[in-house]
């Protein structure tokens, strides 16, 4: 299994387990603090950049939730497992990364740019490059 298999098999097991704690219903509040985490830790880039763009997922689309109790929704894991993949350097399902998202994503790859290795900033900057966001 991949990493980007293995993190989405993660997010599904600590999904299940909230689940099970709560009568089958997600409280973001409950797993959000694991998320991070988990995010951090399964990604292979260094520094600070998984944090902020956990961060920038988590403001952009959790929190702007009327309920957090339907939350991660379907839809916002699915970017995050795309922005799990763009850390990676795999680039699986960008089609869940939009236009505003690769130029966010540019802006905190250069803001985080001199904490990177040369080879990882080359390669998410390839990336960028190739949707247009930079």
């Amino acid at each position: 299994m991949n990493d980007n298999g293995k993190f989405s098999s993660d997010v599904q097991k600590l999904i299940k387990h909230c689940r099970q704690e709560n009568n089958g219903i997600i409280n973001y509040n409950k797993i959000s603090h694991d998320l991070e985490n988990l995010f951090e830790r399964a990604s292979s880039c260094p520094g600070e950049l998984p944090s902020s763009i956990f961060e920038y997922w988590e403001k952009e689309y959790v929190l702007r939730s009327s309920t957090l109790t339907n939350e991660p929704s379907e839809e916002n894991l699915n970017k995050l497992k795309a922005f799990f993949s763009f850390l990676d350097n795999s680039n699986e399902n960008p089609e869940y990364i939009n236009e505003n998202d690769w130029v966010q994503l540019g802006q905190l790859v250069t803001y985080e740019a001199e904490d990177l290795p040369v080879n990882i900033l080359t390669d998410l900057m390839a990336i960028i490059v190739d949707h247009k966001a930079i």
